[in-house]
């Protein structure tokens, strides 16, 4: 039976792998971040995908634009480090875990796109080989919840 879930696989070296230890992280970049003018809600953000010792707090400043009550669903893209492909990688899992929890993927979205011809699914090894998406998560599971 094929796994559903896209494992966190660079928690505890690329970012805290525990979840509790992992949120005051967060909370506490995301609380020095300095949205003086917030502005209307952010329709896209573009964050930094490295390490969290190295861009965690930069990341924050995005993030802090993000307003939840707004936010009707995410599109999630990244470079691709390790997978040659001259196409878009689509996910083969159903849903991201986190140390924060689980993030679904909206499978009808998924299926459209594939439909257009312009995207193919990765499977589950190369993606959980590829950090670029991965970071984000934490921050998208600490925001939307």
């Amino acid at each position: 039976m094929p796994r559903v879930s896209r494992a966190p696989s660079h928690a505890g070296s690329w970012y805290e792998g525990e979840g509790t230890r992992l949120q005051k992280q967060i909370e506490g970049w995301l609380a020095k971040a300095d949205v003086a003018d917030k502005g209307p809600a952010a329709r896209a953000i573009i964050g930094p995908h490295a390490g969290y010792s190295y861009c965690g707090h930069v990341m924050a400043h995005a993030y802090r634009h993000i307003q939840p009550d707004t936010v009707k669903r995410i599109f999630l893209l990244g470079p691709s480090h390790y997978l040659a492909t001259r196409k878009c990688c689509l996910s083969s899992a159903l849903e991201y875990s986190t140390p924060l929890g689980k993030l679904p993927i909206d499978e009808e979205i998924y299926n459209e796109l594939a439909a257009t011809g312009a995207f193919e699914y990765m499977d589950l090894d190369s993606d959980e080989t590829e950090h670029s998406l991965e970071l984000h998560t934490p921050y998208i599971a600490k925001i939307m919840r």
